[in-house]
């Protein structure tokens, strides 16, 4: 018993000497960014992602760095993972959306059906792990539903105990699914920044292919493949090509 109070003890204070480190390495980056040092900002935050230290706020302030030293597809990178990790980012949007207007290309998104666009903005309005809590809370009230029905004493509080459990049941599937759904967005990253300058795509993966367009930096682009040192990617007017993977970084 001594030996796992131990246990517990030292990992409690490993636990705490970490997020010690982490906020003192933030309030350091915080305090060069007010004070106008970005660059020293930025090898912070990176030395925090280096370490495994990933998070929203620090994609948030490492992309703020990158727009006030002009940056931009650095930025919106950072932005783009802020809103990866946090979808309802309001702050990383509104700077998404300034960094944007600060790029050459203007694609044309391909429309959406109005249920379709509806059903993404849901889904992505929480993470996987709020979405993971959800369904746990309603698969509890679901067991809850289940007792007060088995213990009800008439026949129309059994329908109202059963139809809530139901209805709790089913809500509780789909929020997993949504879960799942936001798990994988995150763990397969399939979108990327262009981060060169100007980009020609190739109708084939070799320098040799077709020029087909050119795009430029601070693009989002899906990957929809890969070969050898290329990416097939699609544009979201629905173009698609082969660019070089040295020009791109996933998001």
């Amino acid at each position: 018993m001594k030996r796992i109070y131990m246990i517990l003890v030292l990992l409690l204070s490993g636990v705490m000497t970490y997020a010690a480190d982490v906020k003192a390495l933030e309030e350091e980056a915080a305090k060069m960014y007010q004070e106008g040092e970005y660059q020293k900002a930025i090898d912070l935050y990176n030395e925090m992602l280096s370490d495994d230290m990933e998070s929203a706020t620090i994609y948030y302030n490492l992309g703020n760095c990158y727009y006030k030293q002009g940056e931009v597809a650095k930025a919106i990178l950072n932005y783009e993972r802020a809103l990866l990790l946090h979808p309802g980012d309001s702050d990383a949007k509104y700077n998404l959306a300034m960094a944007q207007k600060s790029t050459v290309d203007n694609i044309k998104v391909l429309p959406e059906l109005f249920l379709v666009r509806w059903y993404n903005a849901f889904v992505t309005a929480f993470t996987a792990d709020q979405w993971a809590y959800i369904s746990v809370f309603l698969f509890i009230g679901f067991l809850v539903m289940a007792v007060l029905f088995f213990h009800a004493t008439s026949i129309s509080l059994k329908k109202s105990w059963f139809t809530l459990g139901i209805i709790m049941l089913l809500v509780a599937v789909m929020t997993i699914c949504f879960a799942l759904k936001q798990y994988h967005r995150v763990t397969d990253r399939d979108s990327g920044i262009i981060m060169t300058p100007s980009v020609i795509v190739r109708g084939a993966p070799d320098n040799s292919g077709t020029e087909l367009f050119v795009v430029h930096e601070g693009l989002k682009v899906q990957v929809i493949g890969s070969l050898g040192e290329w990416y097939n990617v699609r544009l979201a007017d629905g173009n698609e090509g082969w660019i070089a993977k040295t020009d791109l970084e996933k998001i």
